[in-house]
């Protein structure tokens, strides 16, 4: 992935204690970063990076708010899916030499850094957070009643060519069993049940 200057913090000239960073993220900045997002139609969602700096370790808190539009899973149809998501993160500095793997190894909510390094990038991070904040199953929400809001004609379509597929297995069904090879060895297994 490629980075940009607007999401590093140069954290060595930064005084103990917390520290909030917004972020407008749109469309541009999955082609910015060099990530994919074909499945997204419009993004716009802000995120608010709450980075808490002690001497030895960071906690970071990622907000992310806003909306995606996709594609509905169900129906087809374009719509705007609300996102609302927070994510932690502690970053740990530690010492470049430091061999012992065990406290090296970067955990799901815990990652390692070198005391060498001056900045963080948040890129990669809220990438990542903003995809995990859209969930597998994109379908458009239910109305105040419970019914679906999906396109109807759409559901209908689909509903006539599930039944017409439905129809077409059944009659596949039928026509293998009348053309069974095996159907005569059926009259030798009853008789040798009678003998």
């Amino acid at each position: 992935m490629r980075y940009h200057r607007e999401f590093e913090i140069a954290y060595v000239g930064l005084k103990n204690g917390v520290h909030t960073y917004n972020y407008e993220i749109g469309k541009p900045f999955f082609e910015l970063i060099g990530a994919e997002a074909e499945d997204l139609e419009a993004v716009n969602v802000q995120v608010t990076v709450t980075l808490d700096k002690h001497p030895n370790f960071f906690a970071l808190k990622f907000d992310i708010n806003g909306s995606v539009d996709v594609a509905c899973d169900r129906c087809g149809e374009i719509f705007t899916l609300p996102l609302w998501d927070e994510f932690d993160l502690i970053v740990k500095l530690r010492d470049h030499t430091m061999e012992d793997e065990d406290e090296t190894e970067d955990d799901g909510d815990i990652v390692f850094l070198s005391k060498n390094e001056t900045v963080i990038d948040l890129s990669e991070w809220i990438y990542e957070f903003i995809l995990l904040s859209i969930p597998m199953q994109r379908i458009h929400p239910d109305d105040a009643e419970g019914n679906t809001t999906c396109n109807k004609d759409n559901l209908a379509l689909l509903d006539k060519m599930s039944q017409q597929q439905a129809e077409e297995d059944e009659e596949a069904a039928k026509e293998q069993q009348k053309n069974n090879i095996w159907k005569g060895l059926d009259a030798f297994k009853n008789n040798n049940n009678q003998n």
